[in-house]
């Protein structure tokens, strides 16, 4: 009976790891929430591991120096900051 209980234990924490590994395949990586400054200004950063291949983004820093909006750019090296901080575009011509 014993013996029973202790497979039993063992076969449910390793269904556990297994639902537990699953869920991380689900992650998607994105810039939002990420630290930024200045505050309340768009801005361009590149090379983000898991998101838009490593290309340009575009994002807007919130006050509290989060990324609270972003898109993605087609290109690497062209997005531009427009307007001293109140746009930035991907200039991909």
């Amino acid at each position: 009976m014993k013996f029973t209980s202790l497979t039993t234990m063992i076969f449910a924490a390793a269904m556990v790891g297994v639902a537990v590994a699953s869920d991380n395949d689900n992650l998607a990586v994105t810039p939002e929430n990420l630290y930024c400054s200045p505050a309340d200004r768009a801005g361009c950063s590149r090379g983000l591991t898991g998101f838009n291949n490593g290309m340009d983004y575009v994002y807007f820093c919130g006050s509290n120096n989060k990324i609270t909006q972003y898109n993605a750019c087609p290109c690497t090296n062209c997005c531009i900051v427009v307007s001293d901080g109140e746009d930035a575009v991907c200039n991909s011509d």
